[in-house]
């Protein structure tokens, strides 16, 4: 498409250039999401649920460490999963938790480590046949 001289020299970009700047703007417009406002605390919906996969050979106890002190939050049998629900009251806002699943009869266990938390959130372990090959993933 050949230019006009005196568009060009007046260093206006040419129209169709315009309008695809302008399109672009209000299509990124209209992709924003606003976050989500955070759970009440207190209510159900701010609670953690932890999800534990047992894919071990053994059943596994599964303990939470909640700013150092250790729960227990129960037992998952070989080869199935069970959920677990943890007040978001007894985690707090210095949120330090961990997971730890020690199979009964076998040696070892895994440690998530210290996971960062927010009222709300969604926590799924997945207990390997080999330990060490087990992950965590928080949502």
């Amino acid at each position: 498409m050949l230019q006009h001289p005196q568009s060009l020299r007046a260093g206006r970009p040419p129209p169709g250039l315009r309008l695809g700047a302008v399109l672009l703007a209000a299509g990124l417009a209209a992709c924003a999401h606003n976050a989500p406002p955070p759970p009440e605390l207190g209510t159900p919906q701010a609670n953690v649920l932890v999800t534990v996969k047992n894919q071990n050979v053994n059943d596994v106890d599964v303990f939470a460490v909640v700013n150092g002190v250790r729960q227990r939050l129960g037992t998952v049998v070989s080869q199935s999963s069970s959920n677990f629900e943890i007040p978001w009251d007894r985690i707090g806002p210095a949120g330090g938790f961990s997971l730890i699943a020690t199979p009964i009869g076998g040696a070892g266990a895994y440690r998530t480590g210290r996971l960062t938390l927010q009222p709300g959130s969604q926590v799924a372990v997945t207990v390997a046949p080999v330990l060490l090959n087990s992950s965590v993933v928080v949502n």
